[in-house]
């Protein structure tokens, strides 16, 4: 699956004759206020330091990647083309990279996180997209998404965050990543992060016998290449 984003990347730079030229993609993280603004929540994870926002900046086009894992960077074209995405800090520079050169060419769309109050309306937004359903499964803790499905659907959540599993938050106890291949079977709808494409999970939801919508801005030039379902109301 990298490999057909690879080389669906190396496709366009081709096409646009980028390849070779003195261009460099900026990776940097950013700060939470920086990712998300001022939200009337403090419950998220990238305020609470369990991830970062990894950006790339080409040709002033943005694009941005949810990392638990991170590193700083400047490389050029042909280097995001040819790196090693052997680990979560590679890939989110990859991700990244690949979300802001096909922003610049008009391929994909919302590649900046919302701000402030965005992340409350997007969640009020969910039901008019995923419409009637009984079980849905949410892949990673987002709190305002939670919050909505829990008040509207049966849910079970499976997180990496150690210190989230066993917890409960809005009546629903979060489960471990172990418990994945059940909550598979027991859903009708399985409302994945796009953070999947970084920390390399992503291949556990495609061509699955269910209904799968990403969500986020991780994924937006991941799910143009691959033809997946996104979902992002409020996405820049």
């Amino acid at each position: 699956m990298y490999e057909e984003l690879r080389e669906a990347l190396r496709k366009e730079i081709l096409k646009y004759n980028l390849s070779g030229q003195n261009i460099s993609v900026r990776c940097k993280t950013l700060s939470a206020s920086e990712a998300i603004g001022k939200p009337e929540h403090d419950d998220y994870p990238i305020i609470k330091g369990r991830e970062v926002m990894v950006e790339a900046v080409f040709r002033g086009a943005r694009g941005q990647a949810f990392t638990d894992d991170f590193e700083n960077a400047d490389i050029t074209i042909d280097e995001l083309l040819n790196i090693k995405l052997n680990s979560n800090r590679r890939r989110s520079v990859f991700i990244s990279g690949l979300n802001a050169i096909f922003r610049y060419l008009n391929l994909c769309d919302k590649t900046i996180h919302c701000r402030n109050a965005e992340p409350v309306e997007c969640a009020d937004h969910l039901y008019k997209t995923i419409g009637s359903r009984n079980n849905v499964f949410l892949v990673g803790y987002q709190p305002r998404f939670l919050e909505v499905l829990a008040s509207q659907y049966n849910i079970r959540v499976v997180d990496m965050d150690k210190d989230n599993i066993r917890s409960e938050y809005f009546g629903v106890v979060i489960e471990s990543p172990e418990m994945t291949s059940d909550a598979v079977e027991w859903c009708d709808l399985i409302f994945a992060t796009g953070s999947t494409v970084v920390n390399g999970t992503i291949p556990g939801f495609l061509n699955q016998d269910k209904p799968v919508l990403f969500y986020g801005v991780t994924i937006s030039a991941t799910a143009r290449i691959l033809n997946l379902r996104a979902y992002c109301h409020c996405g820049h």
